[in-house]
């Protein structure tokens, strides 16, 4: 490897103004295509992890559109389990009030009824 080195740098020591200009060239032509391959590189990687996150969002936003569905549906089984609840409710209160008003009239009725018996039997 030294020695390699060493040839190299006796090489350069021996060439021609044309062939130094020549070497700068080449190797400002392979700094420049190195930092374009490392550039890709890192786009590459970045393109990836952006496409992973995309995925995982994806599939975020989907179970949230499940749950979302799910969430409705249940919500609209309230509703109408709540409103069929208030229909029996109002029902049940209708006819609590209308037996309520029977008991009431039953209880009128009797007391018309003693009233005569007493008036029938003292008369």
């Amino acid at each position: 490897m030294d020695e390699d080195f060493k040839t190299q740098a006796l090489d350069s020591t021996l060439q021609s103004p044309s062939e130094t200009l020549l070497s700068i060239r080449l190797l400002d032509f392979k700094t420049s295509l190195l930092e374009a391959i490392e550039e890709l590189r890192i786009r590459r990687e970045t393109e990836i992890n952006y496409e992973e996150q995309i995925s995982k969002i994806v599939v975020e936003k989907q179970e949230l559109e499940w749950q979302k569905e799910t969430l409705q549906h249940q919500t609209d089984t309230l509703r109408q389990q709540n409103k069929e609840a208030m229909a029996s409710f109002k029902k049940q209160g209708k006819y609590q009030l209308a037996v309520e008003t029977k008991e009431k009239e039953i209880d009128g009725l009797k007391e018309a009824l003693k009233a005569l018996q007493v008036n029938y039997y003292f008369c």
